[in-house]
């Protein structure tokens, strides 16, 4: 990356638009990716007594049981219960995000000299986005992004549906954040998407 700091860069993009594909691809070039849907994951793992107080009228109201035989949080349950409720959804993430951005800021200072991306869908929920030297918004052609997430996710119809609902106008949303942002089309193969990000990094000096 020659003479200039490496960057802070955020990658963002609705469901199944190739965010981890691209993240893939950012990290064979060297930069330090943070998965943070992993460390959501283990925040609500962290957080699972005050989720499951929050949400257990709501959930008994739709006869949905956020946990496993294991005692482990039943995240795809507790999705196809927040995905159906903008409400539920906002009260979730009042409760997840702040843990959520102060792990990411100490990752960010942890490996800041060699350059992070930080691979999430929903930044613009989150301070974090201060940090970024700049954005990158992955996204593809609705039509493909429902069939990629029917194969990879097997869920009904239905839910992809509440899924992408949820995302409607992501990247209006970035914009209303006045953030640096760079919008890459993935809407064919990786092959094309890996000759975008080289081209967007180049121009940046990376």
């Amino acid at each position: 990356m020659g003479g200039i700091r490496p960057p802070v860069i955020g990658l963002a993009g609705p469901s199944c638009a190739g965010k981890n594909a691209a993240g893939d691809i950012l990290a064979r070039r060297g930069f330090a990716v943070i998965d943070a849907d992993k460390i959501a994951h283990e925040v609500l793992e962290e957080l699972k007594n005050r989720i499951l107080e929050e949400f257990r009228e709501a959930a008994a109201e739709k006869s949905v049981s956020l946990l496993r035989q294991d005692g482990s949080l039943d995240r795809k349950a507790l999705g196809s219960l927040l995905f159906a409720d903008p409400a539920l959804l906002a009260r979730h993430e009042s409760i997840v995000y702040p843990r959520i951005t102060e792990i990411l800021g100490r990752m960010i200072d942890e490996n800041r000299e060699r350059g992070v991306v930080i691979n999430a869908a929903l930044l613009h929920k989150t301070p974090i986005l201060d940090r970024f030297d700049f954005l990158i918004f992955v996204d593809a052609w609705l039509p493909i992004r429902f069939v990629r997430a029917l194969r990879r996710d097997k869920i009904p119809p239905k839910r992809v549906f509440h899924r992408f609902q949820s995302q409607k106008n992501l990247f209006a949303q970035y914009l209303l954040k006045n953030v640096d942002i760079q919008r890459v089309d993935n809407s064919t193969t990786v092959r094309a998407l890996e000759r975008k990000l080289a081209k967007l990094l180049s121009r940046r000096g990376y």
